[in-house]
């Protein structure tokens, strides 16, 4: 690949990311499922430590059940991207998130708002002229987080 075909992959794969941010913070799920490979696998270290990384169709489900009253905040940041081959390219972005569950939330963790801070690890195949996401880990350096306010009984 010349440079300019490599700037321009390059540029996809932010405008792919960027969707990606979107539709988790939109709740556009049938459009964050067309970003990945019908193959990809997503890593969430925090969600579970003891859970590897999920088949995309089984993260849809647990990024749904999660965030379906939240009001999140996603930002990624300062790209560092790699095109391997003119189909296949790697990255690692730099992020920060905030959620917030309404209270009396039902959500898994008994969360009232999380924010947090870390790396997105990812690769990247290219489908005709598009680029998917093949895999995904997301690793923390830091979080904190608000439980729910406890109820009376």
């Amino acid at each position: 690949m010349d440079d300019m075909a490599r700037l321009v992959a390059a540029e996809h794969i932010k405008e792919l990311k960027a969707r990606y941010f979107r539709f988790v913070d939109t709740k556009d799920w049938a459009g964050l499922r067309g970003l990945f490979c019908d193959h990809a696998t997503l890593h969430y270290t925090d969600s579970n430590p003891d859970t590897g990384p999920q088949p995309v169709d089984q993260a849809m489900v647990f990024i749904g059940e999660t965030l379906a009253d939240a009001a999140t905040i996603h930002h990624g940041h300062m790209p560092e991207i790699e095109i391997l081959t003119s189909d296949t390219a790697r990255a690692i972005w730099a992020m920060e998130d905030r959620v917030f569950w309404p209270e009396g939330s039902r959500n898994p963790y008994g969360l009232y708002q999380m924010q947090g801070w870390g790396h997105y690890h990812e690769t990247y195949e290219r489908h005709g002229e598009q680029w998917l996401i093949a895999t995904l880990k997301l690793t923390r350096l830091r979080r904190l987080i608000e439980l729910q306010p406890a109820r009376a009984l």
